[in-house]
């Protein structure tokens, strides 16, 4: 796709690259360098992963005043500025070797990942090119589905090679450069089109009506039950598979099997999005992650790899579904603000994951079962609004 459309210029491969560094730079690094890092500190395991999971609580904390500056300085500046901001967090981690720096490392760089994911990425596409946002956020989305097979392979390589020190400086450097791509070679001056005149108000003292209201509030139930139920499974699928398979290499194989079908469900959203409401396919993908957790309880390998594809796939369609339902119902000067307070209970559903996995660690059934029955709420999120009046 070109990056100049009718709507006005969009970035789109370079917002889809800028989430590839930064999830995986600020979400997935951690997965694998986190033993290296707790030696490197002096640190437990436990409480090194406890810093890193709170991390993540940053995102609700300041996610609502992330989408008052999306909106009053444009997603591409909010963007750029993160970028750098954990350019910095990287940068104190290689210098760092106690736990008051690693704490203010981590600090920094979860105010990046708020600043610099998927809700600042879409909101910037939506301000930019309000008419074919849809089509621009799958694109972005088709970029940040191989986050963590990039990230993995990459840190992976240094990790063997040089060293914890080199991932960090590579980090640091990586969402340095996408910072700075965005500082010096875009164009802010055609994003300002759609925002005000005049210092935005509140976004609370804006006259929503009260189904503006009954919008947010269930597009936040669905943001925190849809990111805790896929960020659990998540990090509990390898665990899960290895007590019911009883080999490792097995378990790696299927637990990875649903990141090449996230890609599949966001190039079938790309095909149906000219005549299909974004609704509606939501409301099938959310179909998708009860029925494929219920079918990963059968103990058979080529069951469980038709799960996994069904739970890639829905996922996948869900991550574009939660990123441009919100511009149905409310203009994109608004949209940072919208998707601010969405965001919020989205990141706790992210974060809590850790937490819920841990504890149900002795009993990965029990917390399947649990998984099913909490996907209840997403498809009656979406079918709650499918019949909503939308702007268009």
């Amino acid at each position: 796709m070109n990056e100049n459309n009718t709507g006005g210029f969009v970035p789109v491969h370079s917002l889809g690259i800028s989430q590839i560094v930064a999830y995986g730079a600020m979400f997935y690094s951690f997965a694998q360098i986190k033993v290296e890092l707790a030696e490197k500190l002096g640190l437990s395991l436990e409480t090194t992963t406890m810093i890193v999971s709170l991390s993540l609580f940053i995102n609700v904390l300041i996610s609502s005043y992330v989408g008052y500056l999306t909106d009053r300085s444009g997603g591409l500046k909010v963007l750029s500025t993160g970028l750098f901001i954990g350019s910095v967090g990287f940068i104190c981690l290689y210098f760092t070797e106690d736990l008051l720096g690693f704490l203010f490392s981590m600090l920094l760089i979860g105010i990046s990942f708020s600043s610099a994911s998927y809700n600042v990425a879409f909101s910037a596409a939506i301000q930019l090119d309000d008419q074919n946002s849809r089509k621009n956020i799958t694109i972005i989305t088709f970029y940040g589905a191989i986050a963590s097979s990039v990230c993995w392979l990459t840190i992976g390589f240094l990790r063997n090679y040089f060293g914890l020190n080199s991932i960090f400086l590579m980090l640091s450097l990586s969402l340095f450069l996408m910072g700075l791509y965005f500082l010096i070679n875009l164009n802010f001056k055609k994003e300002k089109k759609n925002e005000p005149k005049k210092p935005i108000e509140d976004f609370v003292a804006l006259a929503l009506s009260r189904k503006e209201k009954v919008i947010i509030t269930i597009l936040m139930i669905f943001g925190f039950t849809e990111y805790l139920i896929f960020s659990t499974t998540a990090l509990s699928l390898i665990q899960f598979f290895n007590s019911n398979f009883n080999d490792p290499s097995i378990a790696i194989v299927l637990a990875s099997v649903y990141g090449p079908f996230q890609l599949v469900g966001r190039f079938l959203e790309m095909k149906f999005a000219t005549f299909m409401d974004a609704r509606l396919t939501g409301l099938v993908a959310s179909a998708f992650v009860p029925l494929s957790l219920i079918i990963i309880l059968i103990p058979n390998f080529y069951v469980c790899i038709i799960a996994m594809a069904l739970f890639g796939m829905g996922h996948g369609l869900l991550t574009v579904t939660g990123g441009y339902v919100p511009n149905l119902f409310f203009e994109p000067q608004f949209i940072g603000r919208v998707k601010g307070y969405i965001w919020a209970p989205t990141a706790l559903g992210m974060a809590s994951a850790p937490f819920l996995s841990g504890i149900f660690h002795e009993n990965m059934n029990n917390l399947i079962i649990f998984l099913i029955a909490l996907s209840i709420c997403p498809f009656f999120s979406l079918f709650f609004i499918f019949k909503m009046k939308t702007r268009f």
